[in-house]
This record gives C-alpha cells, structure tokens and sequence, in this order.
C-alpha cells in the first residue's frame, strides 16, 4: 500500500489525539511549532494537516487568537448541518423541543449501522424524539438512534430544549463530536402519530431524510430519520460549504 503524504500522516495523528479526547471542543490546540517538534515533521506539514481539519469544520482558527476545537454551540455553526429555509431562502434559527426518550435493544440494521459490536455486550440503544420549529410553526419531526455505549446514562437533562442542536448537546453534555453526515431524501407517507406532532391532516406524504452522522474515524453516532413539512420551508444545500 502506498504510504500516505507526510502531511496526511500528521493529519490522521491529530485526529487521533481529537478522538482520544486529548483537545476537548472549544479547547486551543498547540502551536504548530509545538505540533511539528510533536510530530517530527516542518511547519509547512502541520500547517497544510491542519489547514484540511479547518476546510473539514473540525477545526477552527480564530485570528490573533490560536487553533481550536470546532464547537457545534458557536453561532457560525448552527447551520452547518441544517439545510432547511423558509420560502424565500432566507434562514432562522430553529428551536427543538423535547419529546421522548426511551432505551431499548436495537433493530438488527441499526446495530449493524452503529457497529454495536464495539461496545461489548452493550447492545442498547436510545431513541429520542423531538420536533423543531421555524419562526413558531412545527417544521420536523426527528427520531434518533444512538448507541447507549456511546451515551452512558443519557437522560432528558442532557437533550434540552431551546436552539441548540442535538450534536451541540451530543458534544457539551457527551464528549460526542459530530463532523460529517451524509443523508438519503425521500418523499413518503407519514405515520399518523408524527402527522399529528406536524400538524397534518388530509394528505399525509412528507420529505422524510434519513441521516447518518459519524464522529472521528468514520466511527458512526446516530441514525436519524426526520419528517418535515415543506409547505412552508425548503430543503437547501450549498455544495460549497458541505464536508
């Protein structure tokens, strides 16, 4: 096998160091001088190993300030992995609000998909619902599928209300970060309880995107499906700011 550029071996060293825990989010990371006495390498090597985590959203360099840990929480954020708007384009900060929480043995495709084999014989999941709301109208309904291994002893006072996103509070209350997702769009009918939650009543069909997050190393973190009602928000990606 081919050895990887030298830049990407101090890549995959620090995202090793991010995984281990040793810069929490919003932590300073070393100085590069720091980093390339660490590695052995030139600054121009960590400069180009962190310029690719900076482009990846997973680090964020702050002017006069230093390198930190990318946090979900920071404003500039909270749209990195939201993708609705309202009719005309323009955006407004969601709010989630709590629905349930349960803890029970996962479906043979969510334990394949959550590698639960990982986490020993800790083959639990939780499932939370919430709804989010755009500009005070119920826009989605989401369901999430963690890995209780992932998540020892989450409860309702670690998923609050209010407009940070579940992958804030993932990462402040879990030490679970969140940096990429990809997401499959269908348009389905929906299941009468979550028409209710979106206020739907006639024709039930509905965009439904099931999504998949992952954390460092392609370790995967949660399996989400979403239900959003488009009658009044439309689902937007600008290619250019995606990981």
């Amino acid at each position: 096998m081919p050895r990887l550029p030298l830049y990407r071996e101090v890549k995959e060293k620090l995202i090793q160091a991010l995984a281990a825990g040793e810069w929490r989010p919003g932590a300073k990371i070393p100085i590069e001088r720091d980093l390339a006495r660490r590695f052995g390498v030139g600054i121009a090597t960590v400069r180009a190993a962190v310029s690719e985590l900076e482009a990846g959203g997973i680090l964020a360099r702050r002017q006069g300030k230093g390198t930190f840990v990318s946090e979900h929480a920071r404003r500039g954020r909270y749209y990195r992995f939201f993708n609705l708007v309202n009719a005309d384009g323009t955006r407004e900060t969601p709010v989630r609000k709590f629905v349930s929480l349960s803890r029970g043995r996962a479906t043979p495709a969510e334990a394949e998909f959550l590698r639960l084999s990982r986490y020993g014989g800790r083959r639990d999941v939780y499932r939370l619902r919430s709804t989010f709301s755009i500009h005070g109208t119920v826009a989605g309904v989401s369901d999430a599928t963690v890995p209780a291994g992932l998540f020892p002893r989450m409860t309702r006072a670690g998923v609050r209300d209010g407009s940070l996103s579940l992958y804030a509070q993932y990462q402040s209350n879990y030490n679970v970060n969140v940096i990429a997702v990809s997401a499959d769009l269908s348009v389905a009918n929906v299941p009468a309880d979550v028409a209710r939650l979106l206020g739907l009543k006639g024709s039930r069909a509905a965009l439904r995107i099931e999504r998949k997050a992952y954390t460092y190393a392609d370790v995967p973190v949660e399996l989400r499906i979403t239900w959003v009602n488009t009658s009044d928000f439309r689902f937007h990606i600008d290619q250019g700011s995606t990981v």
